[in-house]
């Protein structure tokens, strides 16, 4: 606790400390009195102002009446993955020994799905009219690591985020139909026990919460851009990082590109059971670039208020997987063990000694897997698409504002197929002087 409290302190007095600096910075350029001094902060500050407010109509776009703003923002977000396979399940469930007393009949599929705790970070940012600095530090959640660049323009928005996490835990889906299997009435209950098929195929459908061997490993990276074609009177600064205030309603159609990339990686020899269920395949990335046009409006339903959306769909230009596969021996050490299992456990209810209880069902530690090669393929065209939504309210001096966004993504590789879902909600409060 001592040391996860000191971390914690540690990361926000660099936040501070960050920020200290900047502004220490600005303080000692307006105290110099060279000519080149003041020639380059005029030049800053002239950038600063161009920055959000060139060009603008001023009866709908203003700028704050006090230049500097400090904010105190949170933020929680959340990944979801998931997944899709196809595989033959009578090859799979051949009741020949992995599970005896059933036979797998036509497809199997399997739909895992990997969602991420809600994590939330804290942070301090500090701006001068349209340039600013901030630094955030996590503070509950996954323990992901993440890293976003924004850049804000009357003209342009342009956000840039890479995350990286791991996680253990799947929720699973199976379904597909099985044909129930016997022990022959003649056999003997020994290793060389005779099954026969017993009536009609029935749906073999469940869902269950697994904790996996080894963590699946998920990157992604994600950039988008969007051109504001009312820029005059629409302004997407108000709403997002609060350097304008957008007097009047107003709305722009918006352009915008996109690109994404993701890799999912489990090619872990103990993963080699959802390598067989995933067909063979033990990593996967994901190249898409996409172009999209949509709108956004800005609604003053009152004095101090502004309520954002922006809503854009997106079609991929450019969308590759690159996959790669393994073999394993998944089958054959689950078919060795649980055939086993399967004789203790009847000759344990013959005994009614309790034995059944010791069995152990995680054989990871004996899984093997080979590579079978990498392969990339071109994909059809996908389609994609961006919200985000944000609520302000403005004082003279203070500001507070919730804002979010919804990131969906989808991808396929012949059987396998998935999306992946991305959003954010970011909560500031913030003074202006």
């Amino acid at each position: 606790m001592k040391d996860t409290y000191t971390t914690k302190s540690y990361a926000v007095s660099r936040c501070f400390v960050t920020c200290l600096c900047v502004l220490l910075a600005v303080s000692v350029g307006r105290a110099q009195v060279s000519i080149e001094t003041h020639g380059l902060l005029r030049k800053a500050r002239s950038l600063a102002d161009k920055a959000v407010t060139h060009g603008v109509d001023t009866n709908y776009v203003k700028a704050p009446k006090y230049p500097w703003q400090v904010s105190v923002k949170s933020r929680v977000s959340q990944t979801d993955l998931q997944m899709h396979s196809v595989v033959d399940g009578a090859e799979l469930f051949d009741g020949e020994g992995l599970m005896p007393f059933i036979k797998g009949v036509g497809d199997m599929a399997t739909d895992p799905r990997f969602l991420t705790r809600v994590s939330t970070s804290l942070g301090v940012k500090v701006g001068y009219k349209g340039l600013s600095v901030s630094c955030s530090f996590p503070v509950g959640g996954d323990k992901s690591q993440n890293i976003s660049l924004k850049g804000t323009g009357s003209r342009y928005a342009l956000n840039l985020r890479w995350h990286k996490y791991k996680t253990k835990t799947a929720r699973t889906h199976y379904a597909g139909a099985v044909q129930g299997r016997a022990p022959s009435e003649d056999g003997e209950e020994t290793e060389d026990v005779t099954f026969e098929d017993v009536g009609d195929p029935y749906a073999w459908d469940y869902a269950e919460k697994e904790e996996m061997s080894s963590p699946i490993s998920i990157k992604t990276l994600i950039f988008d851009g969007f051109y504001i074609f009312n820029h005059r009177k629409f302004s997407y600064a108000a709403a997002y990082n609060q350097k304008t205030i957008q007097a009047r309603s107003a709305g722009s159609p918006v352009a915008g590109l996109m690109g994404y990339y993701s890799d999912f990686d489990y090619s872990n020899p103990r993963s080699a059971e959802l390598i067989y269920w995933m067909d063979g395949i033990g990593r996967l990335r994901q190249y898409q670039l996409s172009v999209g046009a949509g709108y956004a409006y800005n609604l003053v339903p009152a004095r101090g208020w502004l309520i954002s959306a922006m809503a854009m769909p997106m079609v991929s230009v450019v969308n590759r997987t690159r996959i790669n596969t393994y073999d394993s021996n998944f089958k054959e050490v689950a078919n060795a063990h649980l055939l086993e299992m399967t004789l203790r456990e009847i000759q344990s209810e013959k005994e009614n000694d309790g034995t059944d209880d010791d069995v152990s069902y995680d054989f990871s530690d004996e899984y093997e897997i080979r590579s079978t090669g990498t392969h990339s393929r071109n994909n059809r065209i996908a389609l994609n698409f961006t919200t985000r939504l944000s609520v302000t309210y403005n004082w003279d001096r203070y500001f507070v504002n919730a804002n979010g966004q919804f990131n969906n993504f989808n991808y396929r590789h012949k059987a396998m197929r998935g999306h992946l879902n991305d959003w954010y909600i970011n909560a500031s409060v913030g003074v202006r002087f």
